[in-house]
């Protein structure tokens, strides 16, 4: 069960009190690092220095997602951090530390908030994996990440800040816990994360309490995933309670701990990538544990509000090794125990609008047990071990317990009950011996504190994932009775766009339009994807759809709502909230609106009616919380105002809002003090991001308190060009100038409007990406003023096109350019833009022009490289890569792109060269340059096969089933070269080399197509040539088996059968034609085969084996094929 606890803070230090406490600390040998005689809980902040590999300068192109990663999600405003260096480095880093009797606790405020290291001082070990090195690896979203410790992912996994700055508030509690609070209010959707992690007085285990708020009027879309590094060593184990996990897929299902007679919960035993995630368990813990030294490591949470438990290694075959040194110099593997709000990485859910979620994790080392728990609380971790006639109970506690009651029963009668001391130091151990009447009967442990507070209780026979009543998972079966309806399109949408793949989830809904031009649901949900969007009109349309078919569609009235206060008509927006308030649907944050728009109006008592009511019905919105207190200020009702805003800042001290409306109380209440205090730490947060002012002013600004949005937007600029201090970097961000101006403009005031403006006009254009669908008005209203302001253009573009408003988008560019042709960014979002619209040759122009401006930037070559081959200007593509300078060759994506324009044009010995020759930077999944080596190799195997150069040829085709370390790709377990072996082979044998030829067919023949812990079939033609070899090598029962099976791929029932996971598009087709063939049977052969080349034209295998047929050859004999 999860922890009942209250999060109560005190009033802000200064944070010279900090810089005062670490020198009293130091000044009396009390090292950050080491254990001080003061046991009480503290938290300080101290310097710490870790060798760091530089991250080079972020991407200066805006992350449009349909352009650069369409099957990732959204990354805009932030940009790609993909420059990764060689260059390692002693750099000091900000750190927070939390330190109790028991345990010491490092976090990294510039890495994301990650807690870097848990030591356990009862031990003297460092219980997670904490990596000696800070070396980034591509893997996140936005590219640069590093591993270990533990990382907090909020809305998505490797999220957006993982390895950048966050919020954080240090704090010593009521109760003595020592506590630091980090989090970020994320700029893709504006929803707000936080974790307080916790040192309690006298306890042995790290508390981590999770806020979420989504702090906007629509719905988010989301996931949360604390994601924990644990070593992996040779005695390492999972200790999950779960029979069954999805292997990131629904199906099939693996069983655990043993999959295909493998123990995947062993790290030695799994030798590919793997993630597993417990399916239907109900229990409230996992963890590692280490057999052999017997110690581990323990999550626990409520399984009712974190569900997800998953595992993750990267196997110890040579594709997972190679990561070892791809992110650490340690090397050290490790793996990934976490802890999950849906039950899968899979999915995504939408969290509702103003909705707050809250939860604790706990995590804490155990020692001495034996083995691994059976169950754990976040009191206790118990493991019961029985013996033939003796059962061995050992616990570990994270508390003391002077006179706590352990008892152990079996069918009702009490085989020991003892007052006992446990110690958070020592690990209990107890010895029973069983009577014959409980040998083989089920035993109950229990601990209960002095004052009867159950501890811990397990009974032996409960079910390992808690689930009494278990249900093996089936496999998923479609309904073809619903794959054309309306419902079914809208259901494909609803998946997209919980995924945020906005251009899909519209697609998806306009084809649930063309089945029903009516379908309410799908009118609401693009609505709503319109509205987003600032495209209120469309919107609108919509949403009126949705209610001629159905007038008591709820969300249709609240989405409308939006859209008509948007454009001003308030008083429609009204009667819409006032009738989701009268039907109750989503009716708190209807009573917010109508308060926020009663502020806005000027009636803070019309808004406390409605602001109130909003926070009786949900009592966890904060933003409510927050704009009521606003209200009641301006009422002049200063005393319940402080009151509730103080809790507000106590539950979330690093919202922006609440910290500034603090500092507004104070103010009027006549706290000099306090109010100057606050001022200083809202500051002290926001002094990391100009965004983060932006996004106040736009705050108030909805409340219609464009006074409190003008004076905190004129305190960031004074700010911005004050001299920087020490390490810190000042930068003048120029929407602040321009969302001013539009404040002074709104307010009347032309002149400062125009002022603003120019300022903003005069700004540095560098990474500057507005992403409010409000800064779409800033602009156009800038633009309107100063219509010469090239940037404003191109910031306009920029966010246009982060709403998917192209067209929009293209010509707010096409006007950038226009204004600023020396804008080489802007040129190259244009000629990016004319590309997706299909009008390629003014693409090229403007990429050429481009060029022009920056020709040192590589990504502009690579770009234009790929548009060249996409238009099939294969001459010109080679040409324009190589006139770049030789400045661009040290950048690992144009050494890719070069070599791939070398292997599209047949200069395969160019491209081996080319590809041998250099390092490349590969991300998480990634190996398209090895596969331009092996391209390039297999082109030059088949040019001397044409020649007669036999051996020539066998020795190309072995070369491309190498894995050169240059690639940063190893050879994974689970890939088979059966294919290139054969072909080999043949050669050899052509050449008169029959012992090696002999070795290339046995290898092939031999060749593991599907290792067990293999998640999904990797079907491929090695499928065929395996067959082919097992033929040749005489193996011939081996051979047939396997031609039948994949024969069978023909028969759509047969194939569902037999395949758990059955092979799709041309693949399935083309492996069962050429087996049919081989079996001799040619007229199912080839009708297989035809299909095959219908649905892919460039197979190889097929094209043969189709030629052979019409040739008259009835079996596969291993002369020919697709090689």
């Amino acid at each position: 069960m999860r922890a009942k606890s209250k999060n109560i803070f005190s009033h802000p230090l200064l944070s010279v009190c900090y810089a005062v406490m670490l020198v009293l600390e130091l000044s009396n040998g009390v090292s950050a690092q080491g254990q001080g005689s003061n046991t009480s809980p503290r938290v300080w902040e101290a310097p710490l220095s870790i060798p760091t590999y530089e991250l080079g300068p972020p991407n200066p192109y805006p992350a449009l997602l349909d352009w650069q990663r369409p099957k990732w999600r959204p990354v805009y405003p932030y940009p790609f951090l993909d420059a990764l260096t060689n260059k390692r480095t002693d750099k000091t880093w900000k750190a927070v530390y939390l330190e109790n009797e028991y345990l010491r606790v490092s976090v990294l405020p510039e890495l994301g908030g990650h807690i870097y290291e848990i030591f356990d001082k009862t031990t003297n070990r460092d219980v997670l994996y904490s990596n000696p090195v800070m070396k980034y690896a591509m893997v996140a979203l936005r590219g640069a990440w590093v591993s270990g410790g533990i990382e907090w992912n909020f809305p998505d996994g490797h999220t957006l800040t993982t390895v950048s700055p966050i919020d954080y508030v240090m704090r010593t509690e009521p109760d003595g816990s020592a506590a630091v609070a980090v989090g970020d209010t994320e700029r893709v959707q504006g929803m707000q994360w936080q974790v307080i992690i916790r040192l309690r007085p006298g306890r042995r285990v790290v508390e981590t309490e999770v806020t979420l708020n989504n702090r906007r009027e629509v719905p988010g879309r989301y996931w949360f995933w604390s994601t924990a590094g644990a070593p992996a060593t040779n005695d390492m184990r999972f200790v999950y309670p779960m029979r069954e996990a999805y292997p990131h897929a629904f199906w099939p299902v693996f069983s655990f701990p043993k999959e295909k007679g493998v123990d995947v919960s062993k790290f030695t035993d799994v030798p590919n990538f793997l993630s597993l995630f417990a399916r239907n368990s109900t229990r409230d813990y996992f963890g590692v544990y280490y057999d052999k030294a017997d110690w581990g490591i323990v999550h626990v949470a409520d399984h009712r509000e974190m569900p997800g438990k998953k595992t993750w290694t990267w196997g110890t075959d040579d594709n997972g090794n190679i990561w070892v040194d791809k992110l650490t110099d340690g090397g050290r593997q490790y793996v990934e125990f976490q802890g999950g709000r849906f039950e899968t990485q899979m999915e995504h859910q939408f969290i509702a609008p103003h909705r707050v979620e809250h939860f604790v994790e706990h995590w804490f080392p155990v020692n001495n047990l034996g083995g691994g728990w059976d169950e754990a609380t976040h009191d206790a971790a118990l493991r019961i071990n029985i013996q033939g006639s003796r059962a061995v109970i050992t616990a570990n506690v994270n508390s003391r317990f002077s006179d706590a009651e352990f008892t152990v029963e079996s069918g009702g009668v009490a085989l020991r009950s003892e007052r006992v001391k446990l110690d958070p130091a020592k690990t209990f151990s107890a010895t029973i011996d069983l009577p014959a009447a409980a040998l083989g009967q089920p035993l109950t442990v229990t601990f209960k504190s002095k004052d009867g507070r159950e501890l811990i209780k397990y009974r032996t026979d409960t079910p390992i994932d808690g689930n009494p009543d278990f249900k093996p998972a089936t496999r998923p079966i479609p309904d073809p009775k619903i794959s054309t309806s309306a419902e079914q399109a809208y259901v494909e949408g609803l998946a997209f766009d919980k995924k945020s793949r906005e251009h899909e989830a519209r697609a998806a809904y306009e084809e649930a339009l063309k089945r029903d031009p009516g379908f309410a649901p799908a009118h609401v949900a693009l609505g709503l994807s319109y509205y987003r969007s600032g495209e209120y009109e469309k919107a609108a349309a919509h949403l009126t759809q949705a209610l001629r078919r159905n007038k008591d569609a709820g969300d249709a009235y609240y989405y409308l709502a939006l859209v008509r206060r948007a454009q001003g008509q308030n008083a429609e927006a009204a009667e819409h909230l006032i009738w989701a308030v009268r039907s109750g649907h989503r009716e708190s944050v209807a009573r917010y609106v109508l308060g926020e728009m009663a502020l806005a109006n000027g009636q803070p008592v019309e808004a406390i009616e409605h602001l109130s009511q909003s926070v009786l019905l949900d009592p966890r919105d904060l933003k409510a919380r927050t704009m009521l207190a606003l209200a009641e200020r301006l009422a002049g009702r200063l005393e319940v105002a402080q009151q509730r805003i103080d809790a507000v800042v106590q539950e979330m001290p690093i919202d922006y809002l609440a910290r500034h409306e603090q500092y507004e109380i104070h103010k009027a209440r006549g706290h000099d003090g306090k109010a100057k205090e606050s001022w200083t730490e809202l500051w002290r947060l926001l002094a990391r991001e100009p965004d983060s002012v932006l996004e106040v002013a736009f705050d108030y600004a909805a409340a219609g308190r464009r006074g409190e949005s003008r004076r905190i937007l004129e305190e960031a600029i004074r700010r911005a060009a004050a001299p920087p201090a020490t390490g810190e970097v000042k930068r003048d961000n120029p929407m602040l100038h321009y969302t001013l101006g539009y404040f002074y403009e709104q307010d009347g005031d032309r002149a400062r409007a125009s002022s603003e403006y120019l300022m903003g006009a005069k700004g540095d254009p560098a990474f500057v990406f507005p992403h409010r669908v409000e800064e779409i008005a800033v602009l156009r209203k800038a633009l309107a003023a100063n219509p010469n302001d090239g940037h404003a253009a191109y910031y306009l573009g920029n966010v246009l096109a982060s709403k998917n408003r192209d067209e929009e988008a293209l010509s707010a560019w096409r006007e950038a350019v226009r204004l600023d042709p020396s804008n080489t960014i802007a040129r190259r979002n244009l000629g990016r833009a004319l590309w997706v619209t299909d009008k390629k040759e003014g693409a090229a122009s403007q990429y050429q022009q481009a060029i022009a401006g920056a020709p040192e930037d590589y990504r502009l070559y690579v770009e234009i490289g790929n548009l060249f081959a996409e238009m099939g200007a294969q001459d010109r593509r080679v040409k324009v890569l190589e006139s770049a300078p030789p400045s661009t060759r040290t950048h690992t994506p144009f050494i890719q792109a070069l070599a791939a324009a070398y292997v599209d044009t047949r200069r395969f010995a160019d491209a081996v060269t080319l590809l041998a020759n250099n390092t490349f930077t590969s991300g998480e999944g990634e190996d398209a340059a090895l596969g331009l080596y092996r391209k390039a190799h297999l082109g030059l195997a088949r040019n001397y096969q044409q020649a007669g150069g036999h051996l020539k040829a066998a020795s190309e085709f072995a070369a491309a089933t190498e894995y050169p370390r240059n690639f940063g790709v190893g050879r994974p377990a689970m890939q088979s070269e059966a294919r290139e072996y054969v072909a080999a082979a043949r050669e050899y044998d052509l050449g008169g080399r029959s012992e090696e030829a002999q070795r290339w067919w046995q290898r092939a023949a031999t060749e593991e197509l599907n290792p067990p812990t293999q998640p999904e079939e990797p079907w491929s033609e090695h499928y065929f040539y395996k067959a082919v070899a097992l033929e040749h090598m005489g193996r011939r029962a081996e051979a047939r088996a396997l031609y039948e099976r994949l024969a069978r791929l023909n028969d759509e029932q047969q194939m569902l059968d037999a395949e758990p996971w059955p092979p799709t598009g041309a693949i399935r087709f083309v492996l069962a034609g050429a087996a049919l063939k081989a079996l001799g049977r040619p007229a199912k052969a080839r009708v297989a085969l035809e299909r095959a080349l219908k649905m892919d034209p460039e197979s190889e295998l097929a094209r043969s084996q189709l030629a052979e047929l019409k040739a008259g050859s009835r079996i596969a004999t291993g002369r020919t094929g697709g090689l």
